[in-house]
């Protein structure tokens, strides 16, 4: 009996140390290097990925293993070349930078969880109105003139569903009754709503109404009018938002939508501070030399807003993308990102967080990633080519089969062939996505190949 027991004890400690994994265990080699756990864990971590679910399926391991390499293999392939050392690849990890500082002081302000904001708990009746109009068969979108006439009729029939409330009908059934939201299953219930939820002129809307009261005269947000209901008022913080909200899925909800308002402020805060001048609003485009912000002593101007855009334009171009005309607004929101993310990042240099052992890891991880994938897009994919005779050839093959639409003539439905002309762009994007993804394929399997990449089934986790 006590050898018995012996044996089952060490075949008890035996089996457990064969089933502990550890983050030095050997998931894959290759040529001149090895995968560990640890270093397979950090990497799915740091690219936000569902590591647990990963870990669930050996299949999915596999596939995100053989991403892992082949990073891996591109970053030293492009560091030989000399790629990362290149004007355009620097200008363009300059930009990565500043954006991972800023989403990294963002995440850590998330996961500290302080907030304190004003929530109002409404109910909603909606009229949608759709911004488009049925001609042939076919979508066409409504005429200024037209949106407003429909918005008018959306108008009048919330006036008269608030004269129905006003003479006695609960708010709840009127929304059961007439809304178009989702939420009329629930009598008009939204929950409730923090300042931009929705759109910042939904919520502005929703805190003027005063607690237990609705709105006297229709709201037009967007394509649509709105009889709102405040139920109650409230100041969330970290400490109460278990107890006010009891839904879960809400509660998850709202508490990203606060923390993500926390950074928010916290950006506003830093862009007010004494050695920041902002003329993201006011600066005339049209002059290279005009600041758009300066930061201390950094100056952000015109042309280098302009360079930004030109650099953003030329990559559209390499994935086979058709040009885009910028306008002044698109220009305009682009600076205020750039002075956003600049502030941030001196705001976590300021907190020494770019010497945390966690962030110096995370941020090579994302540059590595940065440096593989430009490489591969302007190196390995950037010569293709679409030509008219391959654009004409995939229409004439499939037109019958995608390139058609149904309109009613007499009475009837005819099917009708979309001119050429209409579907040209769309079929020279989808050429060009089928030859990079077919491209991609092939390189990706030869250089696995001539890495000797192999990974160790008995290492991997789950079924």
């Amino acid at each position: 009996m006590k050898k018995m027991m012996i044996f089952t004890i060490v075949a008890a400690v035996a089996f457990s140390a064969a089933s502990c994994k550890r983050a030095g265990d050997v998931l894959a080699t290759y040529n001149g290097g090895t995968i560990t756990r640890g270093e397979f864990y950090d990497w799915m971590d740091a690219r936000r990925m569902a590591k647990d679910a990963i870990l669930k399926k050996k299949q999915q391991q596999k596939t995100h293993l053989e991403r892992f390499a082949v990073e891996r293999f591109v970053v030293r392939e492009a560091v030989k070349a000399g790629f990362d050392k290149k004007e355009d690849f620097q200008f363009l990890r300059k930009l990565a930078t500043r954006n991972f500082y800023s989403q990294y002081l963002g995440r850590q302000m998330s996961s500290e969880g302080s907030f304190s904001e004003k929530a109002v708990k409404a109910s909603i009746i909606k009229f949608a109105v759709k911004n488009f109009k049925i001609v042939q068969n076919r979508r066409e979108k409504l005429t200024p003139a037209e949106l407003e006439t429909a918005l008018k009729e959306k108008e009048d029939k919330a006036r008269t569903v608030i004269k129905e409330l006003d003479g006695g009908l609960a708010f709840d059934e009127a929304a059961k009754k007439y809304s178009d939201d989702f939420s009329k299953r629930k009598g008009g219930d939204i929950g409730f709503v923090l300042e931009g939820m929705r759109g910042q002129d939904f919520s502005k809307a929703v805190f003027a109404v005063k607690s237990g009261t609705y709105t006297k005269e229709p709201v037009r947000v967007g394509n649509a009018v709105y009889i709102i209901k405040a139920e109650e008022s409230v100041e969330i913080n970290e400490d109460n938002i278990d107890d006010v909200i009891e839904d879960k899925a809400q509660q998850a909800g709202m508490k990203r939508r606060l923390t993500y308002n926390a950074a928010l402020r916290l950006q506003e805060k830093l862009i007010k501070a004494k050695d920041v001048e902002n003329n993201t609003e006011t600066v005339v485009l049209t002059n290279p030399a005009a600041i758009v912000y300066r930061l201390g002593k950094t100056e952000f101007t015109v042309a280098d807003l302009n360079k930004l855009i030109d650099f953003v334009m030329s990559k559209r171009k390499m994935m086979g993308r058709s040009d885009m005309k910028v306008e002044d607004k698109m220009r305009r929101e682009l600076a205020k990102k750039i002075l956003r993310e600049d502030v941030m990042m001196r705001e976590a240099v300021k907190r020494g967080i770019d010497k945390e052992e966690k962030f110096v890891k995370e941020l090579k991880i994302f540059l590595d990633y940065n440096l593989s994938s430009t490489y591969e897009s302007d190196v390995i994919l950037g010569g293709i080519t679409v030509t008219p005779q391959d654009v004409q050839d995939y229409y004439n093959k499939n037109k019958d089969r995608m390139y058609t639409r149904t309109s009613n003539e007499g009475g009837k439905n005819v099917k009708k062939v979309i001119p050429f002309a209409e579907v040209r762009p769309s079929i020279e994007r989808r050429l060009h996505d089928i030859k990079r993804s077919d491209k991609r394929k092939s390189w990706v399997e030869e250089l696995l190949s001539s890495n000797k990449f192999k990974i160790d089934d008995d290492e991997l986790e789950g079924k």
